[in-house]
């Protein structure tokens, strides 16, 4: 076969799209909802890597400089006729542009091996055995290492809470991911080390109490309808970058509400009048007498993530007041489409 080419060629693409067939195709299981069943309906896919996927019927770069891998089947994840035919085994194919991607692709490998599908009871079983254990060799020990062993007794004790507070937990768990959390570890890789998060339900209605063709499309013109938020945290009032970002003073004018959230941390005034890279509030603003606007340092910004939900009544069908939209984080700022009229259906 070696030495006739067309026929070698021929049955080496028999014997991958066997394997292909038999290990690459996708079958929907547990796995493939337990991430989308606590959605809104509206939003919720029924498989969470969203299988079935489109055809492509060649690769190619689209006009928005994205990548498309060809597809000729909607339900086959990708793979390679090389190592088909090697590993006689299902594989995933992911594309690696940065050394933090190489790191997060090791890191999942290593975490998807070793992961321990024991349930919660039997976790509980063993940190008991443990736990007998090392008070069976404290209370048996002498009076003169007593001292000693009630130090070791609590660093142990110490240990082991760190350990328990870890593995009770509903989901499963791999030995990669419970040493890093002992060792202090990461287990997150990302290019950036700063996050700052924007809750979508306050924003939504920040935005819908200063816009009046919003509440004129919702139906609700009125302000009396909607009752202002305050937002609560042990030291008192909470600030949030939304709430400030009007105030922000005329130094900051020029910054879209992404940029100030990258740049911009809220802390509370202290002893000192001045301190490096302190931005004062509008004066006219009441809060701006406790709160000061401090400026990240530079190469540490920060990223933009969306969180939350517009509502907390999920099983709420009525939309009044909104539109389910997504926003779009765009290089200069934010673009929210939000809304659109209950009588303008289809723009």
């Amino acid at each position: 076969m070696l030495r006739n080419r067309r026929q070698f060629s021929a049955a080496f693409d028999e014997e991958a799209s066997f394997v292909a067939g038999a290990t690459q195709i996708h079958t929907h299981s547990p796995t493939c909802v337990k991430y989308s069943i606590s959605r809104p309906s509206r939003n919720r896919d029924l498989c969470r890597f969203k299988a079935p996927w489109r055809w492509v019927e060649k690769t190619v770069f689209t006009e928005d400089g994205v990548l498309q891998i060809r597809r000729h089947h909607n339900i086959v994840n990708r793979w390679n006729k090389a190592m088909a035919v090697g590993l006689w085994h299902n594989h995933d194919i992911s594309f690696i542009a940065t050394q933090w991607k190489t790191m997060a692709v090791v890191y999942y490998v290593t975490n998807c091996a070793t992961k321990l599908e024991d349930p919660v009871w039997r976790r509980v079983a063993t940190a008991a055995e443990v736990f007998s254990a090392v008070g069976g060799s404290v209370a048996g020990s002498t009076a003169d290492m007593r001292q000693r062993a009630d130090c070791v007794q609590n660093r142990t004790r110490q240990f082991l809470m760190r350990v328990a507070n870890r593995i009770f937990t509903e989901r499963p768990l791999s030995q990669v991911e419970v040493v890093a959390h002992l060792m202090g570890y990461g287990m997150e890789f990302a290019s950036n080390e700063a996050w700052t998060f924007l809750n979508v339900s306050s924003l939504y209605w920040h935005i819908f109490r200063r816009w009046p063709h919003l509440r004129r499309a919702s139906g609700e013109e009125s302000d009396e309808f909607f009752d202002e938020t305050v937002l609560l945290e042990e030291s008192g009032q909470k600030v949030s970058l939304v709430q400030a970002y009007p105030r922000r003073g005329r130094l900051l004018q020029g910054l879209s509400l992404y940029d100030y959230m990258s740049v911009v941390k809220l802390k509370r005034k202290g002893g000192r009048k001045y301190a490096r890279g302190q931005v004062e509030f509008d004066g006219s603003w009441p809060l701006s007498q406790k709160r000061v606007q401090v400026l990240r340092k530079p190469g540490k910004h920060a990223v933009v993530c969306l969180d939350g939900y517009l509502s907390m009544k999920f099983g709420e069908e009525d939309d009044a007041c909104y539109r389910r939209y997504v926003p779009f984080v765009w290089k200069q700022g934010l673009v929210f489409t939000f809304c659109r009229g209950r009588d303008k259906e289809g723009s």
